[in-house]
């Protein structure tokens, strides 16, 4: 069957295999038109009008790169080897390219699913798959990408919402409940988060924390009994 007439993944195969026993640069040039496919699937995954070609050309470069370490012997198709590479230079891309403002929960996450994705690189001597971070962070597929994108876009541009857990885990808020209360947490004072943490958080009497914050116990119940109200419209409303 002539090469024309293939579907473009079995023509990327056939291209990849000829590449390996004799690289040229009209191969190359084949192969790249070829996956086109591929690298459009994973940058509009997690791009955005945004950063849509840096993420695509960051793509091209994860392709060359499993180009470069492909082993036909080890019995796996290129297209499958190359989704990894092409996957770990678009999230390289996303990490170098924060120059939106984002809260420091979303930076946390956002730290986190890095330190995933380093774990099991060296675990698995490969790229991640999405579904695979997922189950290492405990977040939903979608939620995980929104959280990739932060920094890269304005935070208007995200789905927030989708940032949500894969499962629940005895004793624990769900990772919904601990956004919102941290998002509800930045609304209030610098003094009023002091008072919140030092009572809640290292369960100290409310003289202690006046002790601490160098003021009065009555002016720590005030501000106390305030942020509790303000949490509490927040929280509900």
């Amino acid at each position: 069957m002539p090469q024309e007439s293939l579907p473009k993944n079995e023509k990327l195969e056939i291209l990849a295999a000829a590449y390996g026993l004799a690289p040229s640069e009209t191969l190359l040039q084949q192969i790249v038109e070829a996956a086109g496919g591929l690298v459009g699937h994973y940058a509009s995954k997690y791009s955005s009008p945004f950063n849509r070609d840096d993420l695509t050309q960051a793509g091209y470069e994860g392709l060359l790169k499993a180009l470069q370490r492909f082993d036909p012997d080890r019995e796996v198709r290129f297209s499958t080897y190359a989704s990894y590479y092409i996957r770990g230079e678009i999230l390289k891309e996303l990490y170098r390219g924060n120059v939106f403002d984002k809260p420091p929960w979303l930076a946390e996450i956002q730290q986190k699913v890095y330190r995933a994705t380093e774990e099991l690189q060296q675990s698995l001597h490969r790229e991640p798959t999405l579904k695979e971070l997922a189950e290492a962070v405990n977040i939903r597929e979608e939620g995980i990408v929104q959280a990739l994108l932060a920094g890269t876009v304005p935070l208007e541009e995200l789905d927030l919402s989708s940032i949500r857990n894969l499962r629940y885990e005895s004793f624990r808020l769900p990772i919904e409940d601990q956004l919102l209360l941290k998002e509800a947490l930045g609304k209030l004072s610098d003094i009023q988060r002091k008072v919140i943490y030092l009572i809640f958080y290292q369960g100290l009497t409310q003289v202690r924390t006046a002790e601490l914050l160098g003021t009065n116990q009555r002016k720590i119940s005030r501000l106390l009994k305030k942020s509790l109200e303000q949490l509490a419209l927040y929280l509900v409303g």
